[in-house]
């Protein structure tokens, strides 16, 4: 719901939901607009990205494993007042559910990252082992949907009660000032995320050290804050100049911080000519090296918040973040030990 407010009498008024048809859009538009906003919407510190479609083939929009290894499908091209939109994913659900790990394997190589295994990347995000015959022992069905769709709301609830773990994931439209459209969606969550929504000046950005060394040596050797391939991607050219970036090592710390300068870099993966643009970077001012790095608990402890890690990059409250690159930046008194 999306209430307009008067500052000065308190008064409210409920804007009215609307169509994508009121601003000559249609569903396809819809898909391409949260396409290029994906970064903000998929949760890539609970799910691993497993493939994206291509051009509107005949199979689902995303796919996705979690920690456990239940495959996520999800139905992106929401037909308003249609109730082939839950049909549709839950067609998927037959096509899809019933594939091995090694069918998995290929999805995941063929769509994500040819340079490693589906088990390998899914150990390097969640930290887990898991055996093969994990993966896909469960789907879950997510399907999008206007808010004023009701029947397509209705089917989800009577399949939620008999036992299917379908989800829908609601968007809403209004019309905003003139030759404006505001759409309402909440980015897709597994579990609540309290720090989804911070953008105040601190981030943390994952060095990718876990699925190539390499990437993070570049980011400390040329001095940039960087991210590869779509969506991810996307996430750096949302910096904007002065913002404070601490860059984090998985299972080590931060190991570096700088301010973004502003100014996007586009580069072909690891100068790679089959991956042109696929890193998207900015420059750091003031980089320094943080030694000896800065660990998960030491910055919970200076927080007194409890931060994943497993996310491509992520918000920090001002506070948190300043505390962070005070005991960064100033030295620390030297602790005392009892003879």
């Amino acid at each position: 719901m999306l209430l307009s407010i008067n500052p000065e009498t308190g008064e409210t008024d409920k804007r009215r939901t609307l169509r994508l048809q009121s601003f000559g859009l249609d569903e396809r538009a819809l898909q391409r607009i949260l396409f290029r906003s994906l970064d903000r919407l998929f949760p890539d510190d609970e799910l691993l990205l497993l493939m994206q479609s291509r051009a509107w083939q005949e199979e689902p929009d995303l796919m996705a494993i979690d920690r456990e290894g239940r495959l996520f499908i999800f139905e992106l091209k929401a037909w308003e007042s249609q109730a082939s939109n839950l049909l549709q994913v839950l067609r998927y659900g037959q096509r899809f559910g019933s594939m091995g790990y090694a069918e998995l394997d290929v999805w995941f190589k063929t769509s994500t990252d040819p340079s490693q295994s589906l088990k390998t990347a899914h150990r390097a995000k969640f930290e887990v082992e898991l055996p093969e015959e994990a993966f896909n022992r469960k789907q879950v069905f997510v399907v999008m949907t206007n808010g004023l769709d009701y029947r397509t709301r209705e089917a989800v609830r009577y399949w939620r009660s008999s036992g299917l773990d379908v989800r829908p994931w609601v968007y809403r439209v209004y019309a905003g000032v003139p030759d404006e459209m505001l759409l309402e969606m909440s980015p897709f969550r597994v579990c609540d995320n309290p720090y989804e929504d911070i953008a105040e000046g601190y981030y943390v950005l994952n060095t990718n050290f876990r699925n190539s060394p390499r990437d993070h040596d570049d980011m400390l050797a040329s001095r940039k804050a960087a991210a590869y391939f779509d969506p991810w991607k996307f996430k750096i050219e949302r910096l904007q100049r002065g913002d404070v970036v601490f860059l984090y090592q998985s299972g080590v710390g931060i190991v570096a911080v700088g301010e973004a300068d502003g100014a996007l870099i586009k580069a072909p993966y690891q100068g790679r000519a089959e991956h042109p643009d696929e890193e998207y970077a900015m420059r750091l001012r003031r980089f320094r090296m943080v030694s000896p790095p800065l660990a998960a608990q030491a910055i919970k402890q200076i927080t007194g918040i409890n931060h994943v890690f497993m996310s491509t990059m992520f918000g920090l409250d001002v506070d948190s973040g300043k505390a962070i690159l005070k005991n960064i930046t100033q030295p620390q008194p030297p602790q005392i030990t009892s003879a």
